[in-house]
């Protein structure tokens, strides 16, 4: 009882001091989520609890990390983001920051003391969305499943917090970028592209990826086709499936190639026996729900045209510098 008492009086409190928009406050900003939410600030965001973690590269994309006052949980315990997060931010090294909740579940007494103006999460239930906006805190849900919602998300996240120059120009930049390798992708014959098989991390050989994907927007960007066409996200398949499509290609996500080598069922598969196998690692600068879509697509080309690794890694450099900066840039591209 003495607890709910305590939550009830830091509610009160926070309802009054907390620096989002009013009922009787004219909004400054007023946007729509991938969820159909409206979120309202009557400002700029200054303390920003994000729970999502490609929302938070964005938000260091954007240059606007010193707004960040909690990220997620992830960040510390997956060696995939705390690794290049602990390089560039001094407060994910020493674990300063806090982390009230994850990308499936938020801790709203944790969000509150915090004092955020905006919280930026996947998902979060009605009844915590409601009760964060009585208290003057904006909430947004971001999704980052399909390119097109990766580009709204960046410029909703650069309106809110106050960043919408920047985030317009690395809008423009991806678009462009996207729209030559799209006509270069086009000018090649359907049946010139190369069969391409993807599977995602952690061993899962025949998890991979459908057409309603933002990995299958890589591969077409990349100009290779994707054997599965299961009109899902992440779809599970067997080995005879596998071999009947008989990729000529196959992108894996951070695992070691040997798990298909391993497989002598899989040994007459086209890309296996000629060592077409390649992995997209360190994950992190190929992530497809960020902007970074584009370095996955960059390598998936190179490694379909027979381009030299350092070649296409050069170019995975180059966008790195742009979407983060010179000095952030820099400090990455060490771990490439």
């Amino acid at each position: 009882m003495k607890h709910i008492f305590m939550m009830a009086a830091l509610l009160v409190y926070l309802s009054a001091c907390t620096p989002g928009q009013r009922p009787d406050e004219e909004a400054a900003i007023t946007l729509t989520d991938i969820q159909g939410n409206k979120v309202v600030l009557n400002k700029p965001a200054e303390k920003i609890v994000c729970l999502f973690d490609p929302m938070m590269d964005a938000i260091y994309m954007l240059q606007m990390q010193h707004k960040l006052v909690g990220i997620p949980a992830e960040t510390y315990s997956d060696k995939e983001l705390f690794t290049p997060f602990s390089l560039i931010d001094e407060r994910i090294r020493d674990k300063r920051l806090a982390i009230p909740g994850s990308n499936e579940t938020a801790n709203l007494e944790s969000i509150i003391a915090l004092k955020p103006d905006l919280v930026i999460a996947k998902h979060m239930s009605a009844g915590s969305i409601r009760s964060l906006r009585e208290m003057g805190i904006a909430v947004y849900l971001a999704s980052s499943e399909k390119y097109s919602q990766v580009l709204k998300e960046l410029e909703d996240i650069g309106q809110l917090t106050g960043a919408g120059e920047r985030a317009a120009e690395l809008a423009a930049y991806t678009r462009q970028q996207f729209d030559a390798m799209q006509s270069a992708a086009a000018a090649v014959p359907e049946k010139d592209r190369k069969k391409t098989y993807f599977t995602w991390a952690h061993g899962r050989i025949y998890a991979t990826t459908g057409r309603n994907s933002m990995m299958n927007d890589c591969l077409e960007f990349a100009g290779v086709r994707n054997v599965c066409t299961a009109p899902v996200d992440q779809p599970d398949i067997n080995a005879e499936t596998l071999i009947s499509w008989n990729p000529d290609m196959i992108v894996m996500w951070n695992d070691p190639a040997d798990l298909f080598y391993a497989k002598k069922e899989l040994s007459r598969v086209t890309a296996v026996e000629k060592k077409a196998i390649f992995n997209l690692m360190p994950m992190f600068f190929y992530n497809p729900h960020t902007l970074k879509s584009l370095t996955a697509a960059v390598r998936i080309r190179g490694w379909a045209t027979g381009q030299t690794t350092e070649a296409s890694l050069e170019a995975v450099r180059e966008m790195i510098l742009k979407y983060y900066g010179p000095t952030t840039g820099n400090q990455l591209i060490t771990l490439l």
